[in-house]
């Protein structure tokens, strides 16, 4: 498999946050890592383990868990910039793709293709 796109400097980048770690002494790549960013009510915690091409979103509005995505050996997740408009994609399966936003607020939207 190959690596994902990102790297934990485009993570931390877009997160704005230090992200919890799993193992203290393992390597970023070969560890878990959670990014939470609570904005207002809402609160959303993205987990990755890149080796493992695992990812997990949780999205809680005061505090109602609201959406949870848990997805194992996902195809890639990448950062987009459209005009300064950042948002993480987290794509699933070349059919499947998850868009996570954190400013101007957070917000996650899903896209399923249909089948060629």
């Amino acid at each position: 498999m190959h690596p994902l796109s990102v790297d934990e400097f485009a993570l931390l980048n877009f997160f704005g946050v230090t992200p919890a770690q799993r193992d203290d002494d393992v390597p970023w790549i070969y560890n878990d890592s959670a990014y939470e960013v609570t904005t207002g009510q809402s609160q959303v915690i993205f987990g990755v383990a890149p080796a493992a091409h695992y990812t997990s979103i949780l999205l809680r509005a005061s505090g109602i868990l609201l959406y949870e995505l848990s997805a194992n050996g996902i195809e890639d997740v990448r950062l987009h910039n459209d005009k300064g408009r950042e948002w993480l994609e987290v794509v699933i399966s070349n059919r499947q793709s998850i868009r996570l936003r954190i400013a101007p607020e957070i917000s996650i939207s899903e896209k399923i293709d249909e089948e060629v």
